[in-house]
C-alpha cells in the first residue's frame, strides 16, 4: 500500500497491517463509518474507550470502568477554600457565614452576605444576595436561609437499580442491596448478587427442617416424619393401632361357659303386662293367674334344657333385652393446639409473598428510629386505584381452627387510599380502613374462623387513592390460637 490515502489510513489509531491488508488491530472493531474503534469490556460507564479495555473517565469519576465517584474534596490542593461537599460525579463549595462564594471556589468577605445570615454561605446574582445549598439533595427552606433535605427515595429522583433499595441521607442518598442480596465485585463491577442464607448461617429454619435457597430469600421445608411451616416442625403422630378382629369361623365353634342368671330386681315402677298392671315392691304376695303359672313352668323347664349335652353341643341363646344394637362411632373434633406465631417482617417466622397479579408491590420502609422496617405503599408512586397485595401463607398449625389476627397499620395522608384484609385471593374483604383522623399507628384485632374449608392465606390489599403523598403502612402481624378476647360483638368470618 503506497498510495497517499492508504498511508493516511495506516496512521489512524487501531489500524494494523497484515501482509498487504490493512485491518483493525486486536481489541479494535470497525464502526459504521469504516473507522477502527477500541473495544472495552464491560464498557466505560462514565467515560470513553480510548484503547482495548482502557477507559478515559469524565471529570468527577474514577475506576477501571469509570463507575466510581471521585471525591474531589479529598484531592490536594483542595478545590474549595472554606468547605467542600462531594456529590455524585462532582462537588460543591460553600463559604462560612459572612463570606461570599466566588466562581473559582474561593470565598470573599461580604458584609452584605453576613447580614443575610445564610446557613451555608451566599452568592450575589445581579446585585441580589441569595443563600446557597451545597448539594443538589438540599433545597432552601421557607425562610430562604437554611437548607432542608430532599428525600430522593420518596420523590423518585434516585438512580438505584432495581435490585437495590434507596436509603436517604442528609443531602444525598445511598443505594443498598435489598434484603437477601450482598454487594460483590463481579465481572469488573460491583453488583448485588443473591446471598445464600443456607450457607451463610443466617437462616432460622427448625432443627427438623432443610433449608432451600431462593433468589433473594430462602425457604424451610420440614424433614420426612415432621410437619409444619419449616420454621416450626413437629413430629407427625403415629397412626393408632386398630384392635384385632377375631375370625368369625373361630367364634362359631366356641363353647360358652355356663353362668347363673341374676335374679330379677323388684319392680319399682308400674308396668303393663298384657292388660294387667303391677304396682308395689317385691315382698307383696298375690295369686298367680293361670297364664302366669304356665309361664313360670316354661321358664323352669327351659333352665333344665339349657344344660350342655354329653357331646358338647352348642345352643343358641336370644338376648333377654331384644335384638343387638349396632354401635356407632361418633367422630370427635381434635383439640386445637395453642400457639402464637410472630409474623413480623424483621424477625418473624411466617412466609410472606408478593402477589404477581396486582398492579404494584409493597415496598420496604424504615421507622423513624431506623433499626426496624415495615411494609408500605407510598402515595407518591403508581397511579390512582392501583392495587398492591401482600400474602401471608398460613401454616398447618394456623389452619387447625380459629385464630386471632393482630396487626398494626396506618393510613396517613388525605385520599391516600384504602387498606383491606381478605381471606384467599377470591375471598371477600373481612376488614377495611380508609382515611382516618389518627395519622399514627393503630392496632387492630380480628377473629378469623370458618365453617368448612380453612383458608390458605391472608391477603393485605392496599388500593391507592387520588391523593399525592402519605402512605399506607403495615407492621407487627401476629397470629394467636383461639378467638380475640375483645367485646362480645366481635366478628367471625
Amino acid at each position: 500500500c503506497f498510495s497517499f490515502s492508504c498511508q493516511m489510513y495506516l496512521f489512524q489509531p487501531g489500524v494494523c497491517r497484515y501482509g498487504r491488508r490493512l485491518e483493525c488491530c486486536y481489541g479494535w472493531k470497525k464502526n459504521g463509518e469504516g473507522q477502527c474503534e477500541a473495544q472495552c469490556t464491560p464498557g466505560c460507564k462514565h467515560g470513553e474507550c480510548v484503547g482495548p479495555n482502557k477507559c478515559k473517565c469524565f471529570a468527577g469519576y474514577a475506576g477501571k470502568t469509570c463507575h466510581q465517584d471521585l471525591n474531589e474534596c479529598g484531592l490536594k490542593p483542595r478545590p474549595c477554600e472554606h468547605r467542600c461537599m462531594n456529590t455524585y460525579g462532582s462537588y460543591m463549595c460553600y463559604c462560612l457565614n459572612g463570606y461570599m462564594l466566588k466562581p473559582d471556589g474561593s470565598c470573599a468577605n461580604s458584609r452584605t452576605c453576613s447580614l443575610a445570615h445564610c446557613q451555608y454561605g451566599c452568592e450575589e446574582v445581579q446585585g441580589e444576595i441569595r443563600c446557597l445549598c451545597p448539594s443538589s439533595g438540599l433545597q432552601l427552606g421557607a425562610d430562604e436561609r437554611t437548607c432542608v433535605d430532599i428525600d430522593e427515595c420518596v420523590t423518585g429522583k434516585n438512580l438505584c437499580p432495581f435490585n437495590r433499595q434507596c436509603i436517604n441521607t442528609f443531602g444525598s442518598y445511598l443505594c443498598k442491596c435489598q434484603n437477601g442480596y450482598d454487594l460483590k465485585f463481579v465481572a469488573g463491577k460491583y453488583d448485588c448478587v443473591d446471598l445464600n442464607e443456607c450457607d451463610a448461617g443466617v437462616r432460622r429454619c427448625s432443627d427438623h427442617a432443610v433449608c432451600l435457597n431462593t433468589q433473594g430469600s430462602y425457604r424451610c421445608r420440614c424433614k420426612p416424619g415432621f410437619r409444619g411451616n419449616g420454621f416450626e416442625c413437629s413430629a407427625v403422630p403415629e397412626a393408632p393401632v386398630r384392635p384385632t378382629i377375631p375370625d368369625p369361623e373361630r367364634i362359631k365353634n366356641l363353647i360358652p361357659e355356663p353362668a347363673a342368671t341374676e335374679a330379677p330386681r323388684g319392680r319399682q315402677q308400674p308396668f303393663d303386662y298384657e292388660g294387667e298392671v303391677y304396682i308395689g315392691p317385691e315382698e307383696e304376695q298375690r295369686e298367680l293367674l293361670p297364664e302366669e303359672e304356665q309361664e313360670e313352668e316354661e321358664e323352669e323347664g327351659g333352665e333344665e334344657n339349657n344344660q350342655l349335652g354329653p357331646r358338647g353341643d352348642v345352643f343358641e341363646f336370644e338376648s333377654l333385652y331384644g335384638p343387638s344394637t349396632e354401635i356407632q362411632e361418633i367422630p370427635l373434633k381434635p383439640v386445637q393446639e395453642e400457639f402464637i406465631l410472630d409474623c413480623n417482617f424483621d424477625q418473624g417466622a411466617c412466609e410472606w409473598v408478593q402477589d404477581k397479579s396486582d398492579d404494584t408491590d409493597w415496598s420496604v420502609a424504615y421507622h423513624e428510629r431506623g433499626d426496624q422496617y415495615y411494609m408500605a405503599m407510598s402515595g407518591l408512586l403508581g397511579n390512582d386505584r392501583d392495587v398492591s397485595r401482600l400474602k401471608l401463607l398460613l401454616s398447618d398449625r394456623a389452619q387447625q381452627g380459629s385464630f386471632c389476627l393482630t396487626f398494626d397499620f396506618r393510613v396517613a395522608g388525605e385520599d391516600v387510599g384504602t387498606l383491606r384484609v381478605l381471606l384467599d385471593a377470591d375471598g371477600y374483604a373481612v376488614w377495611e380502613q380508609g382515611y382516618s383522623r389518627a395519622q399514627g399507628w393503630q392496632t387492630e384485632l380480628l377473629t378469623v374462623a370458618w365453617k368448612e374449608e380453612a383458608p390458605e392465606s391472608i391477603i393485605f390489599e392496599a388500593q391507592r387513592g387520588s391523593g399525592v403523598g402519605g402512605e399506607i403502612g403495615l407492621d407487627n402481624v401476629v397470629l394467636t390460637s383461639g378467638s380475640c378476647q375483645v367485646d362480645d360483638d366481635e366478628a367471625l368470618f
